[in-house]
This record gives structure tokens, sequence and C-alpha cells, in this order.
């Protein structure tokens, strides 16, 4: 079993403290460039209940080709959002999984696509 490593920063009451996580291969569904992965802590709960608010997600940086029903960090009004791709009549849109976050929907012509989402740890 081979194990993947990856360094992240979480904020608690405004610092900035490092952290490691590490979790099997075996884990990823997906093919990656394994130096390409980063992990993100998310904020919010526009992805519930697929990703938890607080969740640690691990992205790949060289997956940027769009699936319908993916999930990839998007850069829009200088943020970082989590969102699912969606195909529709007018195009592919980013969306949140939430109804009670519809309103957050971007235009796939409105974003910048980050990275594509791979894997993502619940945490309570």
């Amino acid at each position: 079993m081979s194990l993947i490593t990856l360094d992240y920063v979480d904020i608690l009451d405004g610092k900035n403290e490092k952290k490691v996580l590490e979790f099997s291969e075996d884990l990823l569904k997906e093919p990656v460039n394994k130096g390409s992965l980063f992990v993100i802590k998310v904020d919010g709960q526009s992805m519930q209940p697929f990703i938890q608010d607080r969740a640690l997600v691990v992205a790949d940086l060289s997956q940027k080709e769009i699936e319908d029903g993916g999930i990839y960090l998007v850069y829009k009004e200088e943020k970082m959002w989590i969102k699912q791709a969606k195909r529709e009549e007018r195009g592919m849109t980013f969306v949140s999984i939430n109804s009670a976050f519809s309103h957050l929907l971007y235009e796939y012509t409105d974003v910048r696509v980050v990275a594509k989402a791979v894997l993502s740890f619940n945490t309570f």
C-alpha cells in the first residue's frame, strides 16, 4: 500500500497552522498526477451533503478538462469556489449541490478552472 502525504494550511482562530494529510493511494478512483495534488479546506455548506463544511478536499491541478458531474475548484470574484459541473442547453455551468445555495451558479465563461476535486475527507 502506497501512501500519499500532502501538506496544507489550516486557519484556526486567525492563525495559520501547518498540517499534514496522509492517505492511501488506493482511495483514488481515477488516475492523477501526484505532483499536482494539493489539499484545501472547504469553508461553507453549498456542496452538502456530498462535501461537508470544513471537509478536506484533494484536488489535481493538472485536470482542467471539464466533465459533466465532476467537482471542480473554480476562481471567480477573487475567491476560490468548489462547484459541480453541469452541462445545460446554454453550455457548461458550475452549480452548488445544496439547493439552499442554488443562487451560486457560475457560467463556464465567467470562471477560471483551477483543479478537479479527486477525493474528500469530511471532518467532524
